[in-house]
């Protein structure tokens, strides 16, 4: 949450003019909610979790160019191995929790983000999941988006 996935995918796709897929809309859609705290309303983290995986079957062996995935989805390992056997390459934007705060410190739309001792727990436990499963560590802290998708293209 808060590293800047959808605004790098977003630049990625006009610096390479690849197009780009949402995930967290494609749960809205998939779900009617209108917003993530609705999804958490109607089925918790389950249906987040359960429509994540739905979107990944469904997507990960297409070749979709870029696709800017919700911060939990290391949390499953089957959505990681659905997009790898698909051929993606999984890009971590890493970024430290005290920026990631900052960031989203006004920022209400984010459930598992409304508790901050919570969210740095959830940082904490995510962390050696997304050093994990990625193909790609870019350093995020400090960088604007578009430097960001720059390193991503150059590597």
């Amino acid at each position: 949450m808060g590293a800047g996935k959808t605004t790098v995918a977003k630049q990625l796709s006009e610096l390479s003019s690849l197009p780009w897929l949402e995930m967290d809309a494609l749960v809205l859609e998939k779900t009617g909610a209108k917003n993530m705290g609705e999804v958490f309303a109607m089925g918790g983290e389950l249906l987040l979790r359960e429509t994540e995986i739905a979107i990944a079957k469904e997507w990960g062996d297409r070749e979709y160019p870029i696709i800017s995935t919700g911060g939990g989805v290391v949390h499953n390992q089957i959505i990681v191995d659905y997009f790898k056997a698909g051929g993606a390459k999984i890009v971590f934007l890493h970024a430290p929790f005290e920026e990631i705060a900052k960031r989203l410190e006004s920022d209400r739309t984010r459930p598992l983000f409304s508790d901050l001792r919570g969210a740095k727990k959830l940082y904490d436990l995510r962390l050696p999941l997304y050093l994990h499963s990625a193909d790609l560590v870019v350093e995020a802290a400090g960088r604007a988006p578009d430097e960001i998708a720059r390193i991503i293209i150059g590597k």
